[in-house]
């Protein structure tokens, strides 16, 4: 896969006007950033994207910067990155350490904040990510890193332009003056929009003293979150600026809700743990529910969207009764809508709400079972299991290896579902996935069993011909099926984990995630579980969100194999969300990557490869179904383009200023700004 140099690469566009050239050379002229993005060369011929983008009118010295970066941060990433992010190995995307430093200038560009190097992707990667840390730990890697960094930024940040702020810091804004600036605008709108006229104001974030660029963030942050959660709306749509000040803006929610497909009334949008165990038992309309709910709630979806304001409607009154069908462990939860005031919603409260799991769940109209969402995506499954692009990686963002597939629907979009595993208990004190390897306790069933196998789920009428729901590790009550080599679950002695693939019927020890292409170019997510059916949160066994489990030590966060942190769990909406900040994440196809390159890295053993890998029958179907990553990195990258093009929509007109990047995922950071100056509390929800 990766034996190719950065040398004779053609010219990148945008960043850095990044060209490669051999020993180094002079950087090629930018050719701008029309698209709102950058693309770099791959090292093998192709393009990667980037959210980044920066051009030469900006005043930005790039001769400047390649030299303080040769001298700063380049040395680092060399020596500790360089095994995978350097056209001379792996070629994995961003090639910020490349042997070519001009390339690796111009990757290393697209994940550094001048303005506020703590907030740069190559500290963050580490300080919070814990992401191939290098020194003692990871707390010595990224202050390494910042450090590089800062001395990079010295260099650059002056030939920065400045961030335009229509109200002086110093000038603080009154809930008085946001409700006459929203009174003025308000006799603007016709009487019969009026009702579907919102406004959001950043005055308490201006206030709070944030930088220019921050405003910025929040701005782009308000318009993620409408567009979003904007189910089934044909485009991105930003909101308005009512006076220039950059402070209050009005929105229509018909822009984002006033499209759909039949839905009349919205689906309880918590856990199923919670309705099953009767910790939930009103909905946000307090109307009673019950553990029966799953079969009885069911969306009959039309075949084409419609315009429809009453949904509209339907869905604000959801947004406005808040957090209340969040996961709890008991008793109903407070709404958390301090910020909903009468004439305005504060803008971090509104992004905080509309990513919330209950509220995403019920809003986005997500049905009980993945099999009604794929029905109504138009996921195209006429060639069977061959109708999708199956990868297993290694080392993904999970716990354990990482099995997922790519799907196309008839619209020309994308879906992606991933398989993850419950990881139990290992014998002998091994705890991480390198010693479960190193000792024979392989525990992922796709490395014994690549050739998935579909089975019965529920939620109506779903068969294994469906091909939506594989079997992974069963989970009976009280008995075993044959092969199954149960243990004992964490949950107590009246489960049975079957450690290893089994492929039988019934509650399966598996948690799936999706992720499809909105209308409008950005993405809808969901979690799924052991029946394939919604869910609202992921458990740490499987994976983590490290930005909400920070306290959490390196290595519960990276890879030790049970419920080693504290019980925050990635959250659907917010979550996904903040992970996804471009879009797809990248990942290789280490199954067929390694089978082609002689299977030497393969996991081997009893409940490895072994069983299959010299059966030529067997590889060559493994081959049919698992693409190379040459084939699969194109794709990902073709959904980020996607994706990033969407983005630049909303960063053009909400960011002020030439400079129209932005360098944190914006919804994230608004949302944790929302959670501090609110003081909510860390609960499985927030």
């Amino acid at each position: 896969m990766g034996g190719s140099t950065g040398a004779g690469v053609g010219p990148a566009t945008g960043v850095g006007g990044g060209g490669t050239g051999t020993g180094g050379g002079p950087p090629v002229a930018s050719a701008g950033c029309d698209l709102g993005y950058s693309e770099l060369p791959d090292g093998k011929g192709g393009l990667n994207v980037e959210a980044v983008c920066l051009t030469d009118d900006l005043g930005f010295d790039r001769s400047a910067s390649l030299e303080a970066f040769k001298t700063t941060v380049y040395p680092l990433l060399r020596e500790n990155c360089a095994g995978c992010h350097s056209t001379e190995t792996r070629a994995q995307a961003p090639i910020h350490a490349d042997a070519d430093p001009v390339l690796a200038h111009a990757y290393a560009l697209t994940r550094v904040n001048f303005k506020k190097p703590v907030d740069s992707k190559l500290v963050v990667r580490m300080g919070i990510d814990r992401h191939n840390c290098f020194g003692r730990d990871c707390k010595d890697a990224s202050a390494r890193m910042l450090a590089a960094v800062e001395s990079w930024a010295d260099a650059v940040e002056p030939s920065l332009p400045e961030t335009p702020r229509p109200v002086p810091a110093s000038e603080e804004v009154s809930e008085a003056q946001v409700k006459a600036w929203i009174a003025a605008d308000k006799a603007k709108v016709a009487p019969a929009d009026a009702e579907f006229i919102k406004y959001a104001s950043l005055h308490e974030i201006h206030n709070a003293g944030v930088s220019a660029e921050e405003m910025n963030v929040a701005r782009v942050g308000l318009s993620k979150a409408l567009n979003s959660t904007a189910r089934w709306a044909p485009v991105i749509v930003n909101p308005v600026d009512i006076n220039g000040k950059g402070i209050v803006y009005r929105f229509d929610t018909r822009d984002y809700w006033g499209y759909n497909k039949g839905v009349e009334k919205l689906h309880f949008g918590g856990s199923d743990d919670d309705v099953f165990f009767g910790r939930t038992s009103v909905n946000y309309l307090g109307e009673p529910i019950g553990n029966d709910i799953t079969t009885k709630e069911k969306y009959s979806y039309t075949a084409e969207v419609q315009e429809d304001p009453s949904f509209a409607k339907l869905v604000w009154g959801r947004v406005l009764a808040g957090n209340v069908e969040g996961a709890t462990d008991g008793g109903v939860l407070p709404p958390y809508v301090d910020g909903f005031k009468t004439d305005y919603i504060e803008a971090s409260q509104l992004v905080y709400t509309l990513t919330r799991p209950d509220v995403y769940n019920a809003i986005m109209a997500i049905p009980w079972y993945a099999q009604m969402l794929e029905d109504e995506l138009g996921v195209i499954k006429d060639q069977g299991m061959k109708s999708y692009e199956y990868m297993v990686t290694y080392q993904a963002i999970t716990v354990d290896s990482r099995m997922y597939w790519r799907a196309r629907t008839k619209s020309g979009g994308y879906y992606w579902k991933t398989w993850d595993i419950f990881s139990g208990q290992l014998a002998n004190g091994v705890r991480t996935i390198e010693q479960a390897y190193e000792t024979g306790q392989i525990r992922f069933p796709f490395w014994a069993h690549p050739i998935p196998k579909f089975i019965r789920g529920t939620g109506g009428g779903v068969t294994p011909q469906t091909y939506s729901f594989v079997a992974t590790l069963a989970q009976p009550y009280g008995t075993e099926p044959a092969g199954c080599d149960g243990q004992t679950n964490f949950g107590g002695d009246q489960f049975k984990n079957c450690r290893y693939y089994t492929g039988t019927e019934g509650l399966q020890q598996s948690a799936e995630e999706v992720i499809w292409d909105l209308p409008n170019g950005l993405q809808g997510y969901s979690l799924w579980g052991g029946f394939n059916q919604r869910r609202v949160d992921a458990f740490v066994n499987i994976v983590r969100d490290p930005r909400i489990i920070r306290d959490a030590s390196d290595a519960q966060i990276v890879s030790q194999t049970d419920f080693a942190t504290p019980d925050r769990r990635l959250n659907t909406g917010s979550s996904c969300i903040g992970c996804h900040a471009d879009g797809m994440n990248r990942g290789d196809n280490d199954l067929r990557d390694w089978l082609d390159a002689g299977d030497a890295r393969l996991p081997k053993g009893k409940h490895g490869v072994d069983g299959w890998v010299d059966d030529p029958e067997t590889v060559a179907q493994v081959k049919e179904l698992y693409p190379p990553s040459s084939v699969m990195r194109p794709r990902m990258e073709d959904d980020r383009r996607v994706f990033l093009a969407a983005m630049a929509k909303m960063k053009r007109e909400m960011i002020l200023g030439t400079d129209k990047n932005l360098y944190v995922e914006p919804a994230i950071w608004t949302i944790e700004w929302a959670q501090k100056f609110y003081k909510y509390p860390p609960t499985r929800s927030n």
